[in-house]
């Protein structure tokens, strides 16, 4: 497993709720051409974690201890089966 690693990314309060944040995420995930699933996020805030689950249904995740996290949802295909088995640990 080696995904592509995003850091958290700041909007300005004045310009939040805007769409501005989505915009700028769906250029990069579009530039990468991955889905938003297949990534490992680096100490993302809690902000950055209700953005996921609101624009993408990211919610459910196992944490590592070094600080990244991938979500359950790495693991399936796009018919929403598992591509390969894991285990929480």
């Amino acid at each position: 497993m080696n995904p592509l690693a995003v850091l958290d990314f700041y909007v300005h309060e004045s310009v939040q709720r805007g769409g501005q944040g989505r915009e700028l995420y769906d250029k990069m995930i579009s530039s990468e051409n991955v889905e938003p699933r297949k990534l490992a996020y680096d100490r993302p805030s809690t902000k950055f974690k209700n953005f996921l689950a609101k624009h993408f249904n990211l919610k459910d995740f196992v944490p590592q201890n070094n600080n990244f996290i991938v979500f359950d949802d790495y693991f399936e295909d796009k018919n929403g089966s598992l591509s390969f088995s894991h285990s929480r640990q």
